[in-house]
């Protein structure tokens, strides 16, 4: 049986692809709609109603309805392309509760189950090893990542202090996710700072258009400009031109964190 399927074994239609698909679709075996449950006992932290089908949506409007639930290990799972879904932000689950039904809303090829594991960090993992099983144990490094916008997809995750950078240089940055810290971006096109977010329960960013300030709380970061170099690392968050990595104007393609 399924820990994410109501009385029905899983059939993968496809399967996990790092930094390209970072998650399993899943439908009733032999190609069936069936009720989507919970896969372990926890909290309900983010819910999307409202959604109908829309292929080449992006961002969390690519994921149509869903669901995403932390866990008492502190792992997410996040059930996407739902029709229906039966529980809202703030709800406690238990595991094999009906939270939904799988649909086809959002960027979705057909009806069946977008199904993500996230690490205590909000990091994609692979979640095939957990479609029947308990989820893993804790991993304590911290992630980030950065949405190209010529490329038009997220880059690869970095963890924070490992030397390594989010982005690629020569194409502009539109988005950034980030693990617990809490950030916003000035939006070139608009001009104006965007709202802050916290974590990966949202990124920080409009994607399309070009980032060319960035503030991170509680850390020490710097950015990369198209065309030119890195600038000095900040490590203060005021309205001051040491308060946040970026030049107005000039569009950043990386960003680094430690």
């Amino acid at each position: 049986m399924s820990r994410i399927l109501y009385d029905a074994e899983n059939q993968i239609t496809n399967g996990y692809r790092k930094n390209v698909h970072e998650a399993v679709d899943v439908v009733k075996k032999w190609y069936q709609q069936a009720p989507v449950i919970a896969h372990s006992s926890g909290e309900v932290v983010l819910v999307q109603t409202g959604k109908a089908h829309n292929l080449g949506s992006t961002g969390n409007e690519s994921y149509g309805n869903f669901v995403k639930i932390k866990h008492e290990d502190g792992y997410y799972t996040l059930y996407a392309h739902l029709r229906e879904v039966y529980v809202k932000k703030g709800d406690l689950v238990t595991q094999g509760q009906q939270i939904g039904y799988m649909g086809d809303t959002g960027n979705a090829y057909g009806v069946h189950l977008h199904f993500e594991v996230r690490n205590t960090y909000d990091v994609r993992i692979d979640p095939t090893p957990y479609l029947d099983a308990d989820l893993p144990k804790e991993d304590r490094k911290l992630y980030y990542q950065a949405y190209d916008n010529v490329k038009k997809y997220w880059l690869p995750n970095v963890a924070v202090a490992s030397s390594e950078y989010a982005g690629n240089f020569g194409n502009p940055i539109g988005g950034i996710y980030a693990d617990q810290y809490r950030m916003r971006v000035h939006d070139m096109k608009k001009g104006y700072w965007l709202p802050w977010v916290e974590n990966r329960n949202d990124y920080a960013g409009n994607l399309g258009n070009d980032i060319d300030g960035v503030q991170v709380e509680n850390a020490t970061y710097r950015v990369h400009l198209k065309g030119g170099s890195w600038l000095p690392w900040v490590s203060k968050v005021d309205d001051t031109n040491q308060g946040y990595a970026g030049i107005y104007g000039r569009a950043i393609d990386a960003i680094e964190i430690k």
